[in-house]
């Protein structure tokens, strides 16, 4: 068996990485970089697979994220590098006619993230004009990110919504009413919601991931020290305080070091299955198909009607009935799950005694879901989460584990 001492991955000291990146921007573009952005990460501790459902997930976010260091051009190109070794291959020229969902490849390149979210900001731009993206604005950017790319972490959701900040606040009439150091300070919820939503639709769009929005919402709209518990049904929000499960455990995210990512295939299959199921029963969200506060025995009434109705089918619109189900049963039972913690951790749940065992419970069933039904663990993942259960103390104050596809809680 392959073992290795851990390694802890540091988020750095914020101020010490944006001055080496506006350094480094000096050095590639020959020119100052006007200011830096920055947004997290998230690890997301219930609510897998159900974003684009219309379930609830409850992400946090983390002091790992990525940084852009900006210019603005005037011939509306976009010139981008990043600093991931992984992923630098020098300085990507993008030109005005490249920009879009109709002029991007079809080959996958971590540059289309940027400027998906260019375009997105102009289409936003055309119903709020307080976001219209100047007449030939482009910009200049160099990326550095302090998470592990491709690790299930919102990597590529941390790029968008650091880089239409950067957009945000050298391109449009928002960021000229407000100075760099007031940006934050003047974007409301809403805006916060809308710049999210557009960074979505450039991944939707441009990019080609099935997305469901839960990660750019983290990345924009996260507290610090608070989980976000997100209604995907209005994308509606209520920061969460959890310090009642923090009290002698900490949250350690393992990367597995198997790569994610959401552009392979396997995302959108997994969710076209339940799509699939979602229209055989008729409804438009699987969130619509459970009561306001569902129970388990309401996830079993809906299998019970699936079931009914494709007694008589040998397919469901081309794809395994017993894999739609399996889709189904895992996104209704996270449904339930993600319900059960929101009500839990905002104080709802009275009478429950040791919320940390409770929620630990939930976390590890969610995983057992993830493998089982969502079907979209590994062995390497799976041994991890065994460790960590093997390790747990027993009794009312146990605790669990809830998974992120790469890296593992």
């Amino acid at each position: 068996m392959r073992t290795t001492d851990a390694v802890w991955i540091a988020p750095g000291e914020p101020q010490e990485i944006q001055s080496d990146l506006v350094s480094r921007f000096q050095q590639e573009y020959g020119r100052a970089a006007s200011g830096t952005w920055f947004a997290p990460g998230r690890a997301n501790l219930n609510g897998e697979h159900i974003d684009f459902h219309a379930g609830r997930c409850l992400p946090m976010a983390l002091a790992h994220g990525t940084y852009v260091a900006a210019a603005p051009r005037t011939d509306g190109r976009l010139r981008l590098r990043t600093l991931d070794a992984s992923l630098d291959d020098g300085v990507t020229t993008v030109n005005p006619d490249q920009i879009g969902p109709e002029a991007t490849p079809e080959e996958a390149h971590w540059s289309h993230y940027v400027s998906g979210v260019l375009w997105a900001l102009r289409e936003l731009g055309r119903s709020q004009p307080t976001f219209a993206v100047d007449e030939g604005f482009g910009a200049d950017l160099l990326v550095v990110s302090t998470l592990p790319i491709g690790g299930g972490l919102s990597s590529s959701a941390a790029l968008e919504c650091a880089s239409i900040l950067a957009f945000l606040a050298l391109g449009t009439p928002f960021g000229q009413d407000n100075p760099l150091q007031d940006l934050n300070a003047a974007l409301t919820r809403e805006n916060r919601r809308d710049l999210a939503a557009a960074c979505v639709r450039a991944e939707v769009e441009v990019v080609g991931a099935g997305t469901g929005g839960l990660d750019q919402t983290a990345a924009m709209r996260a507290r610090p020290g608070k989980v976000l518990s997100l209604d995907c049904r209005d994308f509606s929000v209520t920061p969460l305080d959890i310090g009642c499960i923090l009290r002698g455990y900490r949250l350690i995210a393992v990367d597995t070091g198997e790569a994610h990512r959401l552009a392979d295939g396997q995302f959108g299959d997994r969710r076209a299955d339940a799509e699939a199921a979602a229209r055989l029963l008729g409804f438009d969200r699987l969130r619509d198909a459970l009561p306001e506060r569902p129970r388990k025995a309401d996830v079993s009434h809906v299998l019970e009607e699936f079931d009914r109705l494709a007694e008589q089918l040998e397919t469901l619109q081309g794809r395994s009935i017993d894999a739609c189900r399996r889709r189904l049963r895992h996104a209704l039972t996270e449904m339930v799950r993600s319900e059960k913690l929101h009500h839990l951790l905002s104080g709802e749940a009275y009478g429950v005694r040791h919320i940390a065992s409770t929620v630990g419970d939930i976390l590890t069933a969610g995983h057992m879901s993830m493998r089982d039904d969502a079907e979209v663990s590994f062995d390497v993942a799976d041994l991890v989460v065994e460790t960590a259960l093997a390790q747990a103390p027993r009794g009312p104050d146990s605790s669990g584990v809830a998974s992120a596809d790469r890296c593992w809680f």
